[in-house]
């Protein structure tokens, strides 16, 4: 039998015999087969793909790591100015487009692009997948956007009620009583949603203890959660925790977590990763963290090639402690463009400031930004990292003065600051950083 519902999935989409035990020699061969009809499909549909591709020859034989080389990378630029001629199918086929805008930047947002069978693929994976978090027929509740069909929580919530559970969605989801109701209200079991969101319900006392009577389990996805984010949304709702990667680029599912915490096992059916040096875009080994690369395998409306997501996380492909063979994603740092430049050299991350931040237990939430000091003519360039704390309870009489302490022990803050070169300012706030909006948090570069 196979060892995961996942797997199970996974085994008759590539075509093996029902029970039929999954390996990597059919999964790489269905990965192979698929590729080469994806590039195919690409060429003879897409404007945009047909050009790029020209003079492009292709090792037929190669397993997909080969093939995958000799392709040229697609980049969120790419999309962002030739979204509509990567489409190989008619308009009328379409029926989801996903806009998505950068915030802090006026760049035009990208325009992702779905036919049904595409969102149908992604409504299997959930019913699947989701069975490496929850126990089948339990209640789920999500917490992402779902006002219209085709949205990832409306994705999540149809595949699962197909399937037997008991599913609801609640959006959008900033405020933890309103959750807590949601959850109490459907006896959710288990509830999906981004860390920041969860992470304030687990730090709202009151909250807490109405939403996590029933609860098993919670799937974070959306965005990166530091180790500190998982084990304080582990205490506070007292459950166990799993990670999800993900991204519309990935078709709103790509990878996730299974009781052993070893990473997200991906849905390869469907997708292929490389890591790769972000400078240079060489390849890089199995286990060494670099950025990470996808290419689509089933996608017909806007298949992607070798497309740099500009998220940092390692590639595993030895089996899981669970017993799966399928390949996980682990080591997920977050974005790129969240680790900043110092004025002397030194690299300070999103992911260092959530470590060294939300580990204090009276903060719910944080925005930080990264600006120029005013000096002499002549004088050294100076920096000021502001960070605005959000309180999770109305007593933060401990909570600057914490953050004071903290963010001086992260190694690149504490030589920047005794070089003169960086001031720390920290501040509480009453505006939550997450309140009206879907976008990921992010380090504000304000130089």
């Amino acid at each position: 039998m196979p060892v995961t519902p996942l797997e199970s999935w996974i085994s008759l989409r590539i075509g093996l015999p029902r029970k039929t035990v999954l390996s990597r020699p059919p999964l790489r061969e269905w990965q192979r087969r698929r590729l080469l009809e994806t590039v195919r499909l690409a060429r003879e549909n897409s404007s945009w793909h047909r050009e790029r591709l020209r003079g492009v020859e292709l090792d037929e034989q190669s397993d997909p790591g080969g093939i995958l080389r000799a392709l040229p990378f697609t980049t969120a630029e790419d999309i962002r100015r030739h979204g509509r001629e990567m489409l190989c199918v008619s308009q009328a086929d379409i029926q989801r487009v996903v806009t998505l805008h950068t915030s802090g930047t006026s760049a035009s947002p990208k325009r992702i692009f779905f036919t049904a069978e595409d969102l149908q693929r992604t409504r299997e994976f959930f019913q699947y997948g989701m069975r490496l978090v929850t126990r089948a027929g339990s209640a789920v509740l999500a917490l992402l956007p779902s006002q219209r069909p085709g949205d990832v929580g409306s994705l999540l919530v149809e595949g699962l009620r197909e399937v037997g559970f008991a599913a609801g969605a609640h959006w959008p989801a900033s405020d933890p009583a309103g959750v807590a109701r949601a959850a109490a209200s459907l006896g959710a079991n288990c509830l999906v949603g981004m860390p920041q969101h969860l992470l304030a319900l687990a730090r709202a006392p009151e909250a807490a203890r109405l939403a996590a009577p029933g609860l098993e389990s919670i799937l974070l996805c959306s965005d990166v959660a530091v180790p500190e984010a998982r084990r304080a949304i582990a205490h506070g709702l007292g459950c166990r925790v799993h990670a999800h990667y993900g991204s519309t680029e990935s078709g709103l599912g790509g990878a996730v977590e299974c009781a052993e915490g070893a990473g997200c096992h991906i849905r390869e059916n469907d997708l292929l990763f490389e890591v790769v040096d972000p400078d240079t875009g060489r390849p890089l080994p199995e286990g060494e963290t670099g950025e990470l690369v996808l290419t689509t395998l089933t996608r017909r409306g806007m298949p992607l090639l070798r497309y740099r997501t500009g998220d940092l996380g390692a590639l595993e492909a030895t089996r899981c402690a669970c017993g799966s063979v399928l390949a996980r994603l682990r080591d997920l740092r977050g974005r790129l463009r969240d680790t900043l430049r110092l004025a002397g050299g030194e690299s300070l991350s999103l992911a260092d400031l959530d470590s060294a931040l939300l580990a204090l237990p009276g903060l719910r939430a944080y925005e930080a930004g990264l600006r120029l000091a005013e000096t002499e003519p002549g004088g050294q360039t100076t920096e000021i990292l502001h960070v605005a704390l959000l309180p999770a309870t109305p007593d933060a009489s401990s909570l600057e003065e914490a953050a004071g302490r903290a963010l001086p022990a992260l190694p690149a803050i504490e030589r920047a600051t005794a070089a003169g070169r960086l001031t720390v300012e920290t501040a509480l706030t009453g505006l939550d950083p997450g309140q009206s909006h879907t976008v990921k948090r992010h380090l504000r570069d304000q130089r």
